[in-house]
């Protein structure tokens, strides 16, 4: 066996130790050993990335094994599940998940909707914010799994996986010809806490990942067309891929590039179809509103204005959104002047934009930051897993309260790392310039 696929197990131990103790230990409430046990698999996937030999075959036999090794794990990081649970009860009761609120539902079908699911719901009085493709994923669990809250969970946990091992799959696809794609790729496959959050915590942002890296990958082979219809399933999983259609212009004609966000956004408002439902744009927009205006946690930019002007002029005011707005068009002209072509990248850098002005910034949000860092070289996506951690000192205490402390030291020390991380590409590219221009006034010796 040569030194490249030469297997050297002790880190890979030692992460699914610390993995396994993360998954089957701690409760998001005992911080503590939380953060302890995240700490030892956070050195430990470090170390497998950076000093472990593996083949791509190996890279895919261990993401796939540390995801079965949690996959019985208890979901005791969130309650969201529940809410999962009960808005795929309505979509096989025949009921929209967004026509009412549970707290009308728990009256009106107490039998379907039982007092106990209800009681654990963290959005009672809300109608439902998630998009189709996410609905879908929820009816399916709760139409297997009958309603019974674990089994449905597994049903949500197996999802997660399928979605998951097609991100790395995707990834390994796109760097196919990248002397380093397994070590780039398994910088997501084993990050802790994509492990912790996508299958254990089934969070849905592991849904829109797979389709916009397949977008990606179709448009380069110029399937217009099928990439759109791709980018749309994203956007139908999570919001968030519609702010990608900035990219487009910089990168193709203005007509196709018309065709192409006319096409998005056509197949991304049929996918609602099904869960239509009278004053179903009062309640989504409702709740949108709510969510947008009333959930606040880790929002460094939220926070920092909030203590100079307070919260009348910045909560709920819409001052907050109009500053990233305005932070997303001034990037996508950028790119539109520059005509990028690379897409991974104006993908990390508008979601970026976006999650440092957004209200709510939960751990689970910059995950898809992390798979397109794999293929852009970026590493300060990988830091903030990290340094993001700590805002589980929020579920220490009953109620709960932020650790409003970290919030200005996590973003400090991110955005050090990131302005040393950009500081060197500017003096690597400086160095190939000055390289260039020494090639170009020598003469050629053969």
């Amino acid at each position: 066996m040569n030194a490249r696929t030469t297997v050297r197990p002790e880190p890979f131990l030692l992460l699914a130790v610390a993995v396994f103790f993360l998954g089957y230990g701690p409760d998001r409430s005992q911080s503590m050993p939380l953060l302890l046990g995240f700490g030892v698999a956070f050195a430990a996937y470090l170390w497998s990335v950076g000093k472990a030999g593996l083949s791509w075959n190996q890279l895919l036999i261990i993401a796939v094994a540390f995801r079965l090794l949690l996959f019985l794990a208890p979901n005791i990081w969130t309650d969201d599940h529940y809410r999962y649970i009960w808005d795929g009860m309505c979509s096989i009761h025949g009921i929209s998940p967004f026509a009412f609120t549970p707290d009308a539902l728990v009256k009106t079908m107490p039998e379907v909707f039982t007092p106990a699911l209800y009681a654990k719901l963290n959005s009672p009085h809300f109608y439902s914010v998630y998009p189709p493709l996410a609905q879908l994923d929820f009816a399916l669990a709760a139409w297997i799994g009958k309603g019974n809250v674990w089994a449905s969970t597994l049903i949500l946990r197996g999802i997660a996986i399928s979605f998951d091992l097609a991100s790395i799959g995707m990834l390994g696809l796109l760097l196919k010809n990248d002397a380093q794609r397994v070590r780039k790729v398994a910088l997501y496959a084993l990050n802790p806490l994509v492990l912790m959050e996508f299958t254990v915590n089934v969070h849905t942002e592991v849904l829109m990942i797979a389709p916009c890296l397949l977008a990606t990958h179709l448009f380069r082979r110029e399937r217009w067309n099928v990439s759109a219809v791709f980018l749309a399933i994203g956007a139908a999983a999570k919001l968030w891929p519609l702010f990608f259609l900035a990219w487009i212009p910089s990168r193709t004609t203005l007509k196709r590039s018309i065709l192409y966000i006319a096409l998005v956004i056509l197949l991304f408002v049929l996918s609602w179809t099904p869960f239509w439902a009278p004053g179903f744009l009062a309640h989504f927009g409702s709740s949108l509103k709510l969510y947008m205006s009333w959930l606040e946690f880790n929002g460094a930019l939220f926070e920092g204005m909030r203590r100079v002007l307070g919260d009348a002029l910045v909560k709920g005011t819409g001052l907050l959104s109009a500053i990233t707005l305005i932070g997303l068009g001034v990037y996508a002209i950028s790119l539109w002047k520059r005509k990028s072509r690379n897409w991974p990248e104006s993908m990390l850098w508008l979601l970026a934009i976006y999650l440092f002005g957004a209200q709510a910034v939960q751990p689970w949000y910059i995950l898809p930051l992390v798979a397109f860092a794999v293929l852009t070289g970026w590493r300060w996506t990988i830091v903030w897993t990290l340094l993001i951690m700590p805002t589980y000192l929020t579920y220490s205490t009953v109620p709960y309260v932020q650790p409003y402390w970290w919030i200005p030291v996590e973003y400090a020390l991110l955005l050090a790392f990131m302005g040393w991380e950009m500081n060197g590409r500017r003096r690597d590219r400086n160095k190939a310039a000055l390289a260039l221009g020494d090639q170009n006034a020598s003469p050629i010796v053969r």
